[in-house]
């Protein structure tokens, strides 16, 4: 009987992935035909296109995170719960999913009222009523429930989260001291008795939440409702901040560029990529790892995703690197620290979603301005790389025959004319991020597909179901911030942060180095995501005002790097987990080892601080800055 019931969820599980993924082939045959209709049919382009993206989209985001809580893919942190004997972590464990399903309650219960009162209203341009897209929150709400359900009664782990990050003792003790050494600094910033109020409530249980190993999504979400129920805010305003926060046209972008970063990382590109990097610096001492940079610089500009990079390039660099001679921890540093110019160098989806955080900011203008402090990176990396390679002996791997050399550069036009057209698009006004990324997709599927002939149906279904799982994820996490972002600014919290921080110096450079602390630290404790969404509207009323006076563009870029450092940093550093089970190295050797790229990549980020030409130029040269 057991096993009966278990293959019943087998395949209804299946057949949710299964309409998730025919959900986002929709979303990409829709905006694909209102590209048709724009550029072929002028005037008469169809107009209904967007509310069906978005209506389709706010289903499968729900329907996905739904979804996610049985396959584990909702962003989690695992660091706190694991110091506990077994009984109470066992405990632990059941009070995070029941904070789960109470949490999707809430979702059930504001998503039906919400979609019976919808249901009087319909689209502007097409003959449906509102409530069906509403419907789609308390139906995602029903399979957060049963699977929280289902977690909740297991012996010990829940299903594990594959963006969890389980780490060791000293890791988990750093963790937690730079959690409290964040909360101190709040505390002395906003003051006792601001942090006794409201803000208090909305940061303690955010963080209460994320010691029980609460998805981050889910705490955001719970500490939002939480603390509107504390003031007295009806939770139906948190709903329609979180049912807002995803019904947006330009978020549209986000699982384009997602579905095209994994269709480029599985299509052959990252391999014609490396020959290009070997050919251009491969006699040079070092020469792997010198290739090892050039390569994530050139991958990270197609695929915008410092995992991506770690797991494509170092799948194929670190054993070969191994294999030559170089250290493992070693090799494994030089991928992982390398991984950081795909969060800088365009097209970057974090990047898209800074820019919705931030209320519209540029996309085109963080794009141009991520070229030269991506550049400055690869450069500096591969200066250490060569210092280093000089000191242990690491000799430089031969060229290829010219005629060899000429077929590789051949070859790779058209993986990197995949990246000139996404960026260019934009930057030059002849597509919205959104068509862009739809493009992208089809031309990465023209790339793969048909002239690299590497893609097959099995790989497809493959990159479908992950890039369904990525967008569900980030989708959920911008919905549960959208609503807790709302309370922050409800709160004042952004004024009350500025105030503080004036008091603690007057001095725009000690303000940026205090805040640059803040969210190093922050980044070295939480991913990239969450925090671009949680610190972006606290930070940038801040930065833009006297006496800093930085534009949302620079800031952007500051912020990026700060979270893309943190990405390589124990104890929740993602970029160094993946490239250190490439690499089969622990994470302290792999640590130690990048030791020797932090320092370069904290240079950079000093210098991109404070050296605003060095940002900003290329924006002003297009003129896509936005101040």
């Amino acid at each position: 009987m057991k096993k009966i019931a278990a293959r019943a969820e087998e395949g209804f599980a299946r057949c949710i992935e299964i309409v998730c993924v025919a959900l986002f082939i929709a979303i990409t045959l829709d905006i694909s035909f209102e590209i048709l209709g724009r550029y072929v049919l002028g005037s008469r382009a169809p107009a209904w296109t967007l509310e069906l993206a978005l209506m389709l989209m706010i289903w499968l985001s729900m329907l996905g995170a739904g979804l996610g809580v049985r396959q584990g893919t909702h962003i989690a942190v695992m660091f706190g719960v694991q110091t506990l004997p077994r009984p109470l972590r066992v405990v632990a464990y059941r009070l995070a999913w029941l904070a789960v399903a109470a949490f999707a309650c809430f979702l059930i219960w504001q998503g039906w009222l919400s979609a019976q009162q919808a249901m009087s209203e319909s689209f502007s341009t097409m003959n449906v009523a509102v409530g069906w897209m509403n419907l789609a929150v308390p139906v995602g709400g029903v399979l957060m429930v049963v699977y929280a359900a289902f977690n909740l009664i297991q012996a010990d782990v829940p299903v594990a989260y594959d963006n969890a990050v389980s780490v060791g003792f000293l890791a988990r003790a750093t963790a937690i001291a730079l959690i409290l050494l964040a909360l101190g600094c709040g505390v002395a910033t906003l003051g006792v008795q601001t942090m006794m109020g409201p803000t208090g409530v909305l940061a303690g249980s955010f963080v209460v939440l994320l010691g029980l190993s609460v998805p981050v999504a889910f705490a955001l979400g719970l500490a939002s409702l939480v603390t509107a129920l504390w003031m007295g805010v009806p939770g139906s305003l948190v709903a329609q901040r979180l049912i807002g926060g995803i019904d947006s046209g330009p978020l549209l972008a986000i699982p384009f560029f997602i579905l095209a970063g994994q269709i480029m990382a599985q299509g052959g590109i990252a391999y014609r990529l490396v020959q290009f990097a070997r050919v251009l610096v491969g006699p040079i001492p070092g020469g792997l790892a010198m290739v090892n940079v050039v390569t994530s610089m050139l991958f990270g500009g197609i695929s915008g995703s410092a995992v991506a990079d770690v797991s494509a390039t170092g799948s194929m660099l670190i054993p070969t690197m191994r294999a030559e001679g170089y250290d493992a921890d070693y090799s494994t540093a030089v991928t992982v620290a390398g991984s950081t110019q795909g969060i800088i160098i365009p097209p970057s989806q974090n990047a898209i979603i800074y820019s919705l955080a931030a209320g519209g900011v540029s996309i085109s203008g963080l794009f141009l301005a991520g070229y030269i402090p991506g550049f400055i990176i690869g450069v500096s990396l591969m200066i250490v790389a060569g210092i280093i390679a000089v000191r242990r002996g690491y000799s430089g791997t031969p060229r290829p025959p010219l005629g060899e050399s000429l077929r590789i550069c051949l070859a790779v036009i058209p993986a990197l004319a995949v990246g000139v057209v996404i960026v260019g698009g934009i930057v030059f006004g002849f597509f919205t991020a959104t068509e862009s990324g739809a493009i992208g997709v089809w031309l990465a599927l023209l790339v793969t597909g048909l002239i690299y002939r590497e893609l097959t149906w099995q790989k497809l279904w493959h990159i479908g179901a992950q890039s369904v799982r990525v967008t569900t994820m980030v989708m959920f996490l911008i919905a549960s911030a959208s609503a807790f972002g709302w309370l922050m600014a409800f709160l004042s919290i952004p004024h009350d942060l500025a105030a503080g921080l004036t008091h603690v110096s007057s001095n725009w450079v000690i303000q940026l180095l205090l805040l640059n602390i803040l969210v190093l630290m922050l980044g070295a404790v939480m991913d990239m995501a969450p925090l671009i969404l949680i610190l972006t509207p606290v930070l940038l009323p801040i930065v833009t005002a006297p006496p800093i006076n930085m534009s949302p563009v620079h800031f952007g870029i500051v912020l990026l790097l700060n979270l893309a450092i943190g990405l390589t940093t124990p104890p929740v550093g993602t970029a160094l987990f993946v490239g250190s089970g490439i690499g089969g190295v622990s994470l302290e050797s792999a640590s130690k080892a990048m030791l020797y790229f932090w320092p370069p990549l904290i240079i950079v980020l000093l210098l991109v601080t404070y050296v605003t030409p060095v940002v900003e130029v290329l924006p002003h040269l297009f003129g896509a800055l936005m101040q």
